[in-house]
């Protein structure tokens, strides 16, 4: 890839740029550094008038002058958001410019193992990677610090603004609370060093598919200093990976394998058994909806109950601790009124799960006993409600009845 020259030329009798116009700090020359990525065209320009629109080539962009004849300064845009600041360098001798004025590189190999020449400081809070292709050199500025265990926090949520989020969301509502990630499609800087932020949208349906960090390999040694240990799983696909359900916040994060050594960080809300279930014996916590008219629960949830049929209604609840999949809960109605309910609780993601599920029913509802006419179904209430509990092994869930 290479840039045309008269592209890079900010001013034909300008001199090309020394060490001078890169300065000893590690930061972004001509005020750039007071743009961050996520901030809008508009908070941009606001903060350096200087900026003008570019929309010429392949991406929208900000311009600004460099005053020099072999750098051309980029803010590149996405959808009206600031997605990177880069300068582009029209030179053979860059790197060892940039070396006199900010000092040796670190050399490093990237996630998936490629070469990668940096600079960084702690103290300006920029990092700046070179990346030299055939005859111009690019030059990336990102926000930087140190990514610590500190940046997990103690409890399981996403950081910044994503936690304000949820998966479902219509975008525009979620453009409102997150408008730099939700536009950034491919990802925007945290400002932590190698942490890049995700919120995937589901384009048909306008709602937020995904939220996730993308992460270096030794992230997973910080999170577990945060955390604790993760509990291991296993996906539908069939890959392992590590789950940090937290009751306290309702946010569950999954990390699994990325590109190349990176690790993906995934966020979404759960329900957890417990919450699920309660400790009445004669009510479920989420679903208290025995004896109910059907007027009664669409009052009660509104948009997540609809009709499965003639004499049926099915409520859609957040997933358990294990399944990926929302808990539906289908609740049988006779004389206009909620008379059964039926569920299915899986735990073949994480198998250690069938007997801590087991012991939550006990708990609940005391030890069971086998149906006379089926020693397989184990009847753990014989007053109303009447509860039912079998198990499939085969799909590996406890499917429950609750009865009037």
């Amino acid at each position: 890839m290479w840039y045309p020259l008269l592209a890079l030329v900010a001013c034909s009798s300008a001199p090309a740029a020394t060490t001078e116009f890169f300065g000893p700090l590690v930061e972004p020359p001509r005020g750039l550094a007071k743009i961050q990525p996520g901030m809008s065209v508009v908070e941009a320009k606001g903060l350096l008038p200087e900026l003008r629109e570019d929309h010429g080539g392949v991406r929208d962009k900000l311009v600004l002058d460099s005053g020099v004849s072999d750098v051309r300064l980029e803010v590149r845009v996405e959808a009206g958001t600031v997605a990177a600041i880069v300068a582009i360098v029209q030179s053979k001798n860059v790197r060892e410019l940039l070396t006199r004025a900010w000092g040796e590189p670190d050399i490093s190999r990237d996630s998936l193992g490629q070469p990668e020449v940096t600079w960084s400081s702690e103290a300006t809070g920029w990092k700046v990677e070179l990346d030299c292709l055939e005859r111009n050199c690019l030059i990336e500025y990102e926000p930087y610090h140190v990514l610590t265990s500190d940046f997990f926090g103690a409890h399981v949520v996403p950081p910044g603004v994503l936690g304000e989020l949820k998966l479902g969301m219509k975008v525009a509502d979620a453009r409102r609370i997150a408008p730099g990630p939700i536009d950034v499609r491919g990802g925007m800087s945290t400002g932590v060093d190698g942490v890049r932020q995700f919120v995937a949208i589901d384009d048909k349906r306008g709602v937020v598919r995904a939220i996730y960090l993308n992460l270096p390999a030794h992230a997973r040694e910080l999170i577990e200093d945060a955390w604790g240990k993760g509990a291991q799983a296993t996906e539908p696909v069939g890959k392992t990976v590590l789950v940090w359900p937290d009751p306290t916040t309702g946010w569950r994060a999954t990390l699994r394998p990325a590109l190349g050594m990176s690790h993906d960080l995934a966020f979404d809300h759960f329900l957890p058994a417990a919450q699920l279930f309660g400790e009445q014996p004669d009510t479920i916590d989420a679903a208290p909806v025995l004896g109910l008219t059907v007027e009664e629960v669409k009052e009660m949830f509104k948009t997540d109950v609809v009709a499965g049929g003639n004499k049926t209604l099915v409520l859609t609840l957040l997933p358990t601790e294990w399944e990926r999949t929302a808990t539906k809960i289908t609740m049988d109605v006779t004389g206009g009124r909620v008379r059964e309910l039926s569920l299915s609780i899986p735990f073949k993601a994480h198998p250690a799960a069938r007997d801590t599920l087991f012991d939550l029913f006990r708990a609940k509802w005391g030890e069971p006993r086998s149906a006379m006419y089926d020693a397989k179904l184990l009847v753990f209430r014989d007053a109303q409600p009447r509860v039912e509990v079998r198990e499939d092994p085969d799909h590996d869930v406890w499917k429950l009845e609750i009865r009037h």
